[in-house]
């Protein structure tokens, strides 16, 4: 149970969202231009995303910061969806060459997938956001990219282990991060 966990906090979302961003920005700008663009990641979307989640589960809204209940995830999503609305009229306005505009893009059409499939069932987020990385920064040969295709199948054990996702969950999210990684690439 302490390994499942620790994966989940290693993997999870945020941190494999800066993973993401800060290997494609590296790729492509200076070190310091690579960190701008993390720390504009994290300003506009986990920033307002672990307020979230500190303030329900504090309030007693939420059992734990993963919104493990699907009546917890309406919330997550429309939190998600415009604070990622509002990183892409950040950069269409400021910066509106950023390699960045395509993620933003590909990221809210997942989050939209997930939300609208909600309804009937709660789709891993965990998985999906690892895939979409994964996905995307193996599709151009990063280093990183590798290290989180290898991470999936303990990542899956570890949402199954803690009881987080059903088996159909975690193959979901699984599923919609890699199309929509394929999506970003293809874009």
């Amino acid at each position: 149970m302490i390994v499942a966990r620790w994966l989940s906090i290693v993997f999870h979302p945020f941190v494999t969202v800066a993973a993401m961003v800060g290997a494609a920005a590296a790729a492509r700008q200076s070190r310091a231009d690579a960190m701008r663009s993390v720390a504009v990641v994290i300003l506009f979307t986990i920033v307002p995303l672990a307020f979230l989640m500190w303030r329900q589960v504090r309030r007693g809204k939420w059992d734990n910061a993963d919104a493990s209940n699907r009546g917890e995830r309406p919330i997550l999503y429309l939190v998600g969806g415009v604070s990622l609305l509002a990183l892409l009229g950040f950069l269409t306005l400021r910066v509106p060459q950023s390699f960045m505009l395509r993620g933003v893009i590909a990221t809210l059409g997942m989050l939209a997938v997930c939300a609208i499939a909600t309804r009937w069932i709660k789709v891993s987020l965990h998985m999906a956001f690892a895939t979409l990385a994964a996905t995307a920064l193996a599709l151009v040969r990063s280093p990183i990219g590798y290290m989180l295709l290898v991470a999936l199948p303990p990542l899956i054990w570890a949402r199954l282990t803690l009881r987080r996702h059903t088996l159909v969950e975690v193959a979901l999210g699984t599923i919609i991060g890699a199309v929509a990684g394929i999506a970003l690439h293809y874009l």
